[in-house]
């Protein structure tokens, strides 16, 4: 096996733990909670204008306490809601309009917009897709 081939690629990162993050409070989550994930970072791989990460629950039967404070980002936000059975459900605070989605589902937050998702209950993922900047430019 030649070098090229052992060697560690350098655009494919495995996610890791991300266990605290800028508005989000994780104390006495259920236990259908899953570690919070980072999936792409400039940190973890340079260049990087993404940070996307996931929380995944498995059949959470109620809500938490919302473990997300109302912020708000200088750039647009994505959340992916990702179901193996489509029970996961969501709700969301989006400048005032406050509605639920259900997987599968994208929900756009518009830059400046003040925000606070919440996972209501069921089985999936709930991705963010956001510009590397945001974490300087968050309120």
């Amino acid at each position: 096996m030649n070098q090229a081939t052992t060697k560690k690629p350098r655009l494919a990162v495995a996610p890791r733990e991300q266990a605290e993050l800028a508005h989000h409070v994780d104390v006495n989550m259920p236990a259908a909670y899953q570690p919070r994930l980072l999936h792409l970072s400039g940190e973890m791989v340079e260049g990087a204008d993404l940070f996307i990460t996931s929380r995944s629950v498995i059949d959470l039967k109620e809500p938490a306490e919302p473990n997300v404070m109302p912020h708000r980002h200088e750039v647009s936000q994505t959340y992916l809601l990702l179901s193996p059975d489509n029970s996961l459900e969501c709700e969301f605070d989006i400048d005032g309009e406050h509605f639920t989605a259900r997987a599968p589902a994208t929900v756009f937050v518009p830059a400046g917009a003040l925000h606070a998702p919440r996972i209501l209950r069921g089985t999936g993922t709930v991705v963010s897709v956001i510009r590397a900047s945001h974490q300087a430019a968050s309120k």
